[in-house]
């Protein structure tokens, strides 16, 4: 007999009989690498049921979930079709009676299979060691281009709000500035200053801003301060993508000079030799042999999987250019990813969606999102929020790990010597200044990411950020999830850190932070926006001493190489020894951190 909580959504019967509840969507976009399908989706319901059970018995009971089911529906944009949609279902419950009970669907975009087969291990290599070269590129190209990467830097300035230039800045300097920095990638602005440099900026900033010298005055020195921050910001790239290159290159060179090692002494022991050689195996100890048992061994530890299963992803989904054939690969998943949300957003009966996506799925939800956008606006150029696809269901964008601005860093951006071809790809892409999570120059949905410093791949998202305006951002929320900053594990983390979980459960289920249910506290006054970000989370920093020391850790070994060629033993001894001991002192926090767990657990 079913309950009345099992009411609490009721389908629609064939016979169309029964009227249908509403409920609340979720959709879930999975990360990078070889995922199962609705196993992402699981966890994340999982964690939030744990994070719900913990503080019942804490004493701090918000509800429970109950009866999680599995659905399958017919695909609504494809009514001619048989195509199924599964999802899983859950009822929040904070009581026994119906009236109390939130329905709520978890639906996955599962895009791995359609990526399986488009990058090898070789080429994902090759792509990392040209990384090194690419803040030199951008450093020497003009002002004028790679503008989102340029507008990164004052978006994340103006975040901080710490690095003040010497004269007094009013905030709206910085939409100010922005502005004029949009005008100056214009036509007009081309033909009166043509290279595009800095110093051309400043003179078009002096120009534009000649009828009032104050406000000059602070634009100049805001825009100072902002290729200050850029050029600091690019330096400490190079360092460290040099820095890490070396230590590819160190790893490497010790392994081949190990396995040479290894293959001389076993060679040096004759019975091992001759048994070999009866085998009809004989082995050479030439680096021909070295690389290929260097390569099998790397094979073996999971180095070759992860270079195709995590960065072979990032490189076939980033695929921008479409004489590419990798390029078909990210359309489908973009196909894929509007069919699903346009199949979510299209029942009437489903009232509000919450997208949430994890790893690389942040930047499939992102362009997804802007897609869908512009299929809008190709039928509704006036409000391509308002349909054909109701895009004024989704309130709320979590992304979890973003790599959407390192994806920006190293392949979106991009340089040409057509200015209209750079006007129309930045307009058709669009940013968070516009539709959908703008809508009438006020912010529409609300966007928080939660990121973590140890964790590699994320960061602060900052290159989403408007050309025109700054009236809508990303909401940076830092977390620490372990005391070590162990990148695998911190990136997989956000699922069990009970900041992350505790504010998916009050979105997803009690709508909090939502821009829509903000109230002017005048009439006809603004709304407060800032009431409902969450940023910026923990402090920044906590863990700098071990990425210290493993930066000084290549640096300190090549210290050591050179003193030994040059007959500086001693030196070298010193140097390794120094060496040694950050190796040490880095072994010792990851065991430290490994045996005491997460942080902040649910």
């Amino acid at each position: 007999m079913a309950s009345d909580l099992d009411n609490a959504e009721r389908p629609k019967d064939e016979a169309g009989g029964a009227d249908r509840a509403s409920y609340s969507s979720v959709v879930y976009f999975h990360g990078m690498g070889s995922q199962r399908r609705y196993e992402e989706t699981s966890r994340l319901i999982d964690c939030l049921d744990r994070y719900l059970v913990g503080q019942h018995r804490a004493g701090n009971s918000l509800g429970m979930l109950r009866n999680i089911r599995v659905r399958v529906e017919p695909l609504r944009s494809a009514q001619a079709s048989s195509d199924i949609v599964g999802y899983i279902r859950t009822v929040f419950a904070t009581g026994p009676q119906v009236r109390e009970a939130i329905s709520v669907r978890f639906y996955e975009v599962y895009w791995a299979p359609i990526m399986a087969g488009n990058k090898s291990p070789w080429g994902v290599t090759k792509w990392l060691f040209k990384q090194p070269l690419r803040p030199w590129r951008t450093l020497r190209s003009p002002w004028r281009e790679r503008q989102r990467l340029r507008r990164a830097s004052l978006a994340a300035l103006f975040e901080r709000k710490h690095a003040q230039p010497p004269v007094e800045i009013e905030e709206r300097d910085y939409a100010r500035l922005i502005s004029l920095y949009d005008d100056f990638e214009g036509l007009e602005a081309q033909r009166h200053f043509p290279e595009g440099s800095f110093d051309e900026f400043l003179s078009f900033i002096a120009e534009e801003a000649k009828s009032k010298p104050d406000t000059a005055r602070r634009l100049e020195a805001l825009a100072r301060a902002w290729y200050a921050a850029y050029r600091s910001e690019e330096l400490r790239n190079a360092a460290i993508l040099a820095i890490m290159a070396l230590a590819l290159v160190l790893l490497a060179g010790a392994t081949l000079f190990g396995v040479l090692i290894v293959l001389q002494s076993m060679l040096a022991f004759r019975p091992l030799a001759d048994v070999l050689t009866q085998l009809g195996a004989p082995l050479k100890a030439d680096w021909k042999t070295v690389v290929a048992i260097a390569a099998s061994l790397a094979g073996l530890v999971g180095i070759g999987r992860f270079l195709t299963d995590y960065l072979g992803d990032v490189e076939a989904w980033a695929t921008y250019e479409e004489t590419d054939i990798k390029h078909m690969a990210r359309n489908k998943v973009l196909d894929q990813s509007l069919e699903l949300l346009a199949h979510v957003l299209g029942d009437p009966a489903c009232e509000r969606v919450t997208v949430v996506a994890h790893s690389l799925g942040t930047s499939v939800a992102h362009d997804a999102l802007l897609a869908l956008t512009r299929r809008n606006r190709a039928f509704k150029p006036e409000d391509p929020i308002a349909g054909p696809v109701p895009m004024n269901k989704i309130e709320h964008f979590v992304t979890m790990g973003s790599p959407i601005d390192k994806i920006e860093y190293f392949f979106e951006s991009y340089s040409s010597p057509s200015h209209r071809y750079k006007r129309v790809v930045e307009a058709l892409r669009g940013d968070i200044g516009a539709p959908p999570f703008t809508r009438n120059r006020h912010p529409y949905i609300h966007w928080i990411n939660f990121w973590d410093q140890g964790d590699a791949i994320s960061g602060a998202l900052h290159s989403p950020a408007g050309a025109v305006d700054f009236n809508q951002r990303v909401d940076n929320v830092h977390v620490a999830n372990f005391g070590f900053p162990d990148p695998g594990a911190s990136h997989g983390g956000y699922f069990n850190n009970r900041t992350v979980i505790d504010a998916l459960f009050r979105i997803i289920y009690r709508r909090d932070g939502s821009f829509r249910t903000l109230t002017q506290p005048d009439p006809g006054g603004p709304y407060d926006y800032e009431s409902v970000y969450q940023g910026p989370g923990e402090p920044l920093g906590t863990r700098s001493v071990y990425a210290l020391l493993a930066f000084a850790t290549p640096l300190l070994v090549v210290v050591g190489l050179a003193a030994w060629l040059f007959n500086l033993r001693m030196p070298g001894y010193g140097a390794w020894g120094l060496a040694a001991l950050a190796v040490t002192a880095l072994a010792g926090g990851y065991i430290a951190s490994r045996l005491k767990g997460q942080r902040n657990a649910i």
